[in-house]
């Protein structure tokens, strides 16, 4: 008898792979599933603006990486004793706006380089509310504590969200896109709204994949909501997926984009992972000599298995 109805996702017709290049935009759950590819040594590069939510923001951001853009000292704002950019999260802010135009510039030039070499991209849309910033006149990333009062909140139409990808869409066309909606709740916009907001998201990819082929969509939102509806797999404010359930998804998504041998490889390197996070108690003794010695004897024959795998151990 079986307690509860899984969300069947068929296996991908293609196979991602370790020397495969990504990069993940998106919300926070974005960071979820970045952290297990980077844990597993996949080639990626996470949220290079940092977590973004709306679709709009997240392809406008894109098409700046596309553009090779250089923000200066106009691009940004000064509020609240930091200098900060509208198009990003504010783990770029800083008191120092050079500090700033740095670290955002350094990130730019990384994922354009990374953007070049990927072979797949992925997009976790997380709201479909966007605020517009009433002097710019432009949808903004992340709000960053400014007065509401100098923002105007909508929500995106399934034809905005379709039309702000097709601005785009002929830079990816040799790229595979998976898109994904975040199963975390929005509920600062209310019960109601956050499903508006997630309906709109999931019909405009369904739309964007219908009109493009190399389009596909990982159903997290929906294993979330329905496999694991459940309090107990979620943090506790209730509202973001906890260690469990991303660990879970994270499991559903290696069965539907991996074969055997990126199974097997990613196993691999969880024991030579395992053996680094033991701690022997006495450093001094025979016991944790040769403890080191099988670390190392473990990595070499990785390495030697795998030359033309980077690897960070």
């Amino acid at each position: 008898m079986n307690f509860f109805t899984k969300v069947l996702i068929p296996k991908a017709d293609f196979s991602v792979k370790h020397t495969d290049g990504m990069m993940l935009m998106g919300s926070c759950f974005t960071e979820n599933i970045g952290q297990y590819l980077q844990q597993f040594q996949f080639n990626v590069n996470i949220n290079p603006f940092g977590i973004i939510y709306n679709p709009i923001s997240l392809f406008n951001n894109l098409n700046n990486i596309l553009q090779h853009k250089k923000y200066t000292e106009q691009d940004l704002l000064f509020h609240n004793e930091l200098y900060l950019s509208l198009d990003h999260h504010g783990s770029f802010s800083n008191t120092k706006s050079e500090i700033v135009l740095e670290n955002i510039n350094e990130s730019i030039e990384k994922a354009h380089d990374d953007f070049n070499k990927s072979q797949y991209l992925i997009f976790t849309l997380g709201t479909a509310f966007t605020y517009t910033h009433q002097i710019q006149n432009r949808v903004v990333a992340n709000c960053h504590k400014i007065p509401n009062n100098a923002f105007n909140k909508a929500i995106l139409s399934v034809e905005e969200i379709k039309n702000a990808y097709k601005l785009i869409h002929n830079h990816l066309n040799n790229k595979t896109i998976l898109f994904t909606v975040s199963p975390v709740r929005h509920w600062r916009d209310g019960a109601i709204e956050n499903q508006r907001s997630k309906s709109i998201l999931i019909e405009s990819i369904h739309q964007i994949i219908a009109e493009n082929k190399n389009c596909h969509y990982f159903p997290g939102y929906e294993i979330m909501m329905d496999e694991l509806r459940d309090y107990r797999f979620y943090e506790e404010d209730m509202l973001h997926p906890n260690k469990v359930a991303v660990k879970y998804i994270w499991q559903r998504f290696s069965e539907t984009y991996f074969d055997e041998n990126t199974i097997y490889l990613n196993h691999r390197i969880q024991k030579i992972q395992h053996l680094l996070q033991h701690r022997i108690k006495h450093t001094d003794t025979n016991e944790h000599h040769d403890f080191k010695i099988r670390i190392q004897k473990s990595i070499d024959e990785f390495k030697n298995d795998y030359p033309n795998l980077v690897v960070n151990f």
